[in-house]
């Protein structure tokens, strides 16, 4: 992922930075092209081997899980062999890869999308490597409509306004209506590993046509752990890797490598 500055963009980064009685609210919005770079390669070859080794598994255990031949019930054992019907498909269910928020994980462009969104938090936070997320540990989003009043309400909450203009900034580069908007909400390991976080939400705005990503996100920090953030610089610093690899092929693809071309 290719990090992109943008003037107006760093202007709502710098009026999402403030404080309350109660905490430092850091906040931003970060584009990034989906066009690869750096580190990438490798990281999506080792996010297509968890795919293909969860996928393997979730094969064995579907088949392991099949029911068997019928037989009558009798009236005795109607209740029990129900039961157990029940929590296999339950358990079939939960397990299915075609469960994953970013569509079935035997398709390519599935698995895609969720290595961008890995991709894009080990670029906005160098200090952490979100590759042992799932992708499971995301969410996708109803609508664009939903993310901003969630985003709105968070603001109103810790007592400020919408800085002017941020949804008309972000929509120029991003086309909202175009998206499809995915969260995540840090564990508390992550929250652990960042000094006096009190909370923490990320959103993810992948515009597939432009081949971009917007991550929009906000933490609370208490005030006494509180530090000059070098979040951006380190970004920045990084921001000009190598962009000589592919994107992936196309769409059409099933379970197939992640690899970019040479």
């Amino acid at each position: 992922m290719k990090f992109v500055e943008i003037q107006d963009l760093e202007l709502i980064n710098s009026a999402l930075e403030f404080d309350t009685p109660d905490c430092r609210v850091v906040g931003g919005c970060d584009l990034y092209t989906t066009k690869a770079a750096g580190g990438d390669k490798k990281l999506y070859k080792s996010i297509d081997k968890q795919l293909n080794s969860m996928y393997q598994d979730n094969l064995i255990l579907s088949s392991s899980l099949s029911p068997p031949s019928f037989s009558p019930p009798t009236e005795r054992g109607m209740l029990s062999k129900s039961s157990e019907n029940t929590a296999s498909s339950s358990l079939l269910a939960g397990s299915s890869l075609g469960s994953s928020p970013f569509g079935p994980l035997d398709q390519i462009s599935s698995r895609r999308t969720f290595a961008y969104l890995i991709a894009v938090l080990n670029a906005s936070h160098p200090d952490h490597d979100f590759s042992s997320l799932r992708p499971v540990d995301f969410k996708r989003e109803r609508s664009a409509n939903q993310v901003v009043n969630a985003f709105n309400n968070t603001l109103f909450g810790v007592g400020m306004p919408v800085p002017p203009r941020l949804w008309e900034i972000v929509d120029s580069h991003i086309d909202l209506k175009d998206c499809v908007i995915y969260s995540h909400t840090p564990s508390p390991s992550f929250l652990a590993d960042e000094p006096g976080t009190i909370w923490s939400m990320m959103w993810f705005f992948f515009n597939k046509r432009r081949k971009r990503v917007a991550y929009l996100f906000l933490k609370g920090i208490r005030h006494s752990y509180h530090l000059q953030s070098s979040r951006r610089n380190s970004k920045h610093e990084d921001g000009n890797i190598s962009d000589e690899m592919e994107d992936y092929e196309s769409d059409d693809e099933v379970v197939g490598d992640l690899e970019m071309e040479e």
